[in-house]
């Protein structure tokens, strides 16, 4: 009997292991103290543009584990064509998704001016990364 609640809390564990979002933040070419979230970075079949996360600080794991000092996780949108971008909010907590009407934001000039290294990087890489039929 004490096998079995042992069996069953482990899977219990496991389970909410994995549902926890996958994050993989990688250093922004060209920047010391800004990382992307390389698991995040995708393009939206619906309308082209590729949305990634930026933070600062250190990339030690998910991003409830870093201090408030680090500074929230900034989300974006990028029109690479145009060279404009859209910002969708922060992240205070490592869990926010996109709003409502997202597309619809006001676009921006300049990629590199406000996303940096991790934009320049999202726009040469698009035609590689994940289309997904994002809400």
């Amino acid at each position: 009997m004490h096998r079995l609640v042992l069996c069953v809390l482990s899977v219990a564990a496991l389970a909410t292991a994995s549902a926890v979002r996958a994050e993989d933040w990688k250093p922004a070419p060209g920047e010391a103290k800004t990382f992307y979230d390389a698991d995040f970075l995708r393009m939206d079949t619906k309308s082209g543009l590729v949305v990634l996360r930026i933070a600062e600080g250190k990339p030690n794991g998910p991003y409830r584990g870093w201090p408030a000092s680090k500074g929230p996780i900034m989300i974006f949108a990028l029109d690479c064509a145009a060279n404009r971008w859209m910002d969708l909010g922060m992240d205070f907590t490592g869990d926010k998704g996109l709003g409502r009407n997202w597309r619809n934001e006001e676009k921006i000039e300049d990629i590199s001016g406000a996303v940096g290294g991790a934009g320049k990087l999202a726009c040469e890489t698009r035609d590689s990364l994940p289309k997904v039929d994002l809400p």
